[in-house]
């Protein structure tokens, strides 16, 4: 009896290695032709071996019966497959669908025409100029302009035109004439800042300083001195255009040259002189540039 007992274990045995090696085969095969991993394939197979195993101890099948199980199995498998390829087929075309209807509404936008937007897919604007929808997803600002209040604009009364009583040049200087005092006094301070000083180079700054407000000063003054001079000669072409003469226009020269004139009349003797004496260098400096260098004769 237990000589039976044994033959029928190594039987099993024998068996079950046969149904786990046949098992091994067949998941290779599966695992090549098919798309699913492996892991989940070798152990679909390990458990119907034991099953089929504990059924071979209980001699409740034979071996036809594993036989159609591992069909069974295979059968399975290739269903699987068969669904993975179809599902992936349909999953292409309804890409390809997706692209193709994308295409379609982008070319309907750009097209200026009065169609309304399609029932299929997301709503289209019905034109490019149309405003673009937006999904009932997305909450709704609660913050609202309800009244929209006009934005203030702060106006420099110096430059507004509707504080200007006309466009002509010399009525702000005359408005703001209090501003040529107040430099007058900053460059008389700024001497004085110079003379206690002992550092030469803050004394240097300031001298610089000084040079640069003094400049910008005179050349206020000859703006000031050429306007005077063509409101003057303005005054005098309309009192003879009046008596039926023809007007004359002075060019930016003959302004220039009377302003220097003008200018020229109410410097002081002193000044006068240093400014001849000055014109006189510049134009020896010219001269003696224009000579030509002396050459020299070898000795004979």
């Amino acid at each position: 009896m237990d000589d039976e007992s044994r033959s029928d274990a190594e039987d099993s045995a024998s068996d079950a290695s046969e149904v786990q090696a046949d098992s091994k085969q067949t998941l290779s095969d599966v695992v090549q032709n098919s798309g699913l991993s492996f892991d989940a394939l070798q152990t679909a197979f390990k458990d119907a071996a034991n099953a089929q195993s504990r059924k071979r101890k209980r001699g409740s099948h034979t071996s036809q019966d594993q036989e159609d199980k591992l069909q069974a199995l295979r059968e399975r498998l290739r269903q699987i497959k068969d669904q993975k390829a179809v599902s992936g087929a349909s999953r292409q075309n309804s890409r390809s669908d997706a692209k193709v209807n994308q295409n379609q509404d982008e070319h309907d936008s750009d097209s200026d025409s009065d169609s309304g937007p399609s029932e299929e897919g997301a709503p289209s604007r019905t034109s490019k100029h149309a405003p673009t929808a937006q999904s009932s997803k997305f909450q709704v600002s609660r913050k609202r302009q309800v009244v929209d209040v006009p934005k203030r604009v702060v106006r420099d009364p110096r430059f507004d035109p509707l504080h200007q009583k006309s466009a002509h040049p010399g009525n702000s200087e005359k408005a703001y004439s209090f501003l040529l005092d107040y430099q007058k006094d900053e460059i008389k301070e700024l001497k004085e800042a110079a003379k206690r000083t002992k550092n030469e180079d803050d004394k240097e700054k300031l001298k610089r300083k000084v040079g640069s407000m003094e400049n910008r000063l005179k050349a206020k003054e000859a703006k000031e001195r050429e306007q005077e001079i063509l409101k003057r000669h303005r005054k005098e072409e309309r009192e003879r255009v009046e008596q039926g003469k023809n007007p004359y226009y002075l060019k930016k020269k003959d302004i220039k040259e009377k302003a220097l004139v003008e200018k020229f009349n109410k410097m002081k003797s002193k000044d006068r002189e240093k400014l001849i004496e000055r014109k006189r260098k510049k134009e020896g400096q010219k001269e003696k540039r224009r000579m030509p260098s002396a050459r020299r004769i070898p000795a004979g």
